[in-house]
């Protein structure tokens, strides 16, 4: 399957690769998706400074580190040379999925900060290594992103992914914890419920299990109309293209939105868009 072959898989012989494939539609795709959503959509967003982002003691002197990167965030330039290497070959590891496996293990294939917080952890210097990376430096920046917008959580330094010997966090790490606890809870009325960091037992994301149900439910549904004069009429109306003679379909990802491709007139059309 073209799906379970495009997820990097660790350790990356033929037993990971069955294990995939071997997978029901809806399973594949939350593994798919918590791959995937690792990365961020190359498109122009508007950026926001959090309020506590703004308020920071250091801010400006921080700005020249962060300034030229928000503007390639406007542009809608790919983000993937300031993102974490390890989605690049740690994408799936089929121990993770081991009923009753230690907590590190479960999160072995996983992105703990992003599926807990929302926030993607990027590196903001603008000098490209010869490998296509952005230049580390012990600045990361923490960013609720979403198709529109990327909301800035402030920068940290690299000890935010640190825990001690005795559990307890590393100053950074609770630092962007309280940042968290201070986004997510602002604005809700004194003495509410706040409902933060949904995570399946299996260490996915809510939103990434929710988010595969429904995009399996789409797929079957489709499979079983897309022969039909209906939906091809629908489709190439949509689509704004003359219908050729005997049209070639197929399922069309793009990031995360999920469409259909007709292969001889190259009309496509998204049907679901995906979290960034």
């Amino acid at each position: 399957m073209e799906l379970a072959a495009a997820i990097p898989r660790f350790p990356n012989n033929g037993a990971s690769l069955r294990a995939l494939q071997q997978k029901p539609l809806g399973e594949l795709l939350i593994d798919f998706f918590n791959w995937r959503i690792r990365y961020v959509g190359a498109r122009p967003r508007a950026v926001v400074i959090d309020p506590l982002a703004s308020a920071s003691a250091d801010r400006g002197a921080k700005q020249g580190i962060i300034v030229p990167f928000l503007e390639k965030v406007r542009r809608g330039d790919d983000l993937t040379p300031h993102l974490s290497l390890q989605p690049h070959t740690r994408g799936f590891s089929p121990n993770s999925g081991v009923r009753g496996a230690p907590v590190e293990q479960r999160g072995a294939d996983k992105d703990f900060m992003l599926n807990t917080m929302g926030y993607h952890h990027l590196h903001p210097s603008v000098t490209i290594e010869p490998g296509g990376f952005a230049t580390r430096t012990d600045e990361i920046l923490l960013a609720h992103v979403t198709r529109d917008a990327f909301t800035v959580i402030g920068l940290f330094g690299h000890s935010v992914f640190e825990t001690h010997p005795d559990g307890s966090l590393s100053p950074e790490r609770a630092r962007s914890w309280k940042a968290f606890d201070e986004h997510s809870t602002r604005g809700a009325p004194s003495g509410s419920v706040v409902v933060q960091g949904l995570i399946a037992t299996s260490g996915h994301s809510l939103q990434v299990v929710f988010m595969a149900q429904r995009y399996a439910r789409q797929i079957i549904g489709t499979d079983a109309l897309i022969d039909t004069a209906d939906f091809q009429r629908d489709f190439f109306e949509q689509a704004g293209f003359q219908p050729p003679s005997k049209p070639k379909f197929e399922w069309l990802k793009h990031h995360l939105d999920l469409g259909v491709l007709e292969q001889k007139s190259n009309a496509a059309c998204i049907f679901s868009k995906g979290l960034n």
